[in-house]
């Protein structure tokens, strides 16, 4: 017989004991448990490896975050810089003006200096993107204008802007400050709704 003498052996009822070949090899696949292990600890140094990568990566973004933060702070902080430096010159112009104007008797060169001065302002806020909003005449925009007053008109169309008491101005699209207006209305509207 072969290697598996003292094996005890049960027979099945399909094969009989006498034919089995004990010196045959068995192609039985050894499960090596250094390989496996061998592959966990792979798997667990790439795992801390993905994990170190991932920390390091919300730590950068974490950085990122706060220094963008930082940069946004700053921007609104400083975002008039440029403006106001631009008007530092306006301001010490009118002080010149005003200090010319307590020595001066000559008020044509006062208004004068005083229109140079509000040239010069109106082109740096126009510079800025400033426009005037057009009021008188123009049909009531609820976007543009605010009605202080109705008034009852036979001169103006129906809700037609008569009169503008203070000026409004938009930088591009967006309205700053609306124009403060009297705005007419139709006497016979008023006198249908009255009977």
């Amino acid at each position: 017989m072969g290697k598996n003498k003292d094996a005890k052996i049960e027979s099945s009822k399909n094969e009989p004991l006498e034919d089995f070949d004990f010196d045959q090899e068995t192609d039985v696949e050894e499960i090596s448990v250094d390989k496996h292990f061998k592959e966990l600890e792979e798997s667990r140094k790439r795992a801390g490896e993905y994990l170190d990568s991932l920390q390091r990566l919300q730590a950068e973004f974490d950085n990122y975050k706060k220094r963008v933060d930082k940069e946004k702070a700053d921007l609104i902080e400083y975002a008039n810089t440029n403006l106001i430096s631009e008007l530092i010159d306006v301001m010490e112009n009118l002080e010149r003006g005003v200090a010319s104007a307590k020595d001066s008797d000559d008020i044509e060169s006062v208004v004068k200096g005083m229109e140079m001065v509000y040239t010069e302002l109106k082109g740096i806020l126009e510079s800025k993107g400033l426009k005037p909003i057009e009021a008188e005449g123009k049909k009531f925009d609820t976007y543009y204008h605010e009605a202080m007053m109705k008034t009852p008109s036979d001169e103006y169309p129906n809700n037609t802007v008569m009169e503008e008491f203070q000026k409004g101005y938009k930088i591009k699209d967006r309205v700053i400050r609306y124009s403060k207006v009297r705005v007419s209305v139709d006497e016979n509207k008023n006198n249908n709704t009255n009977k």
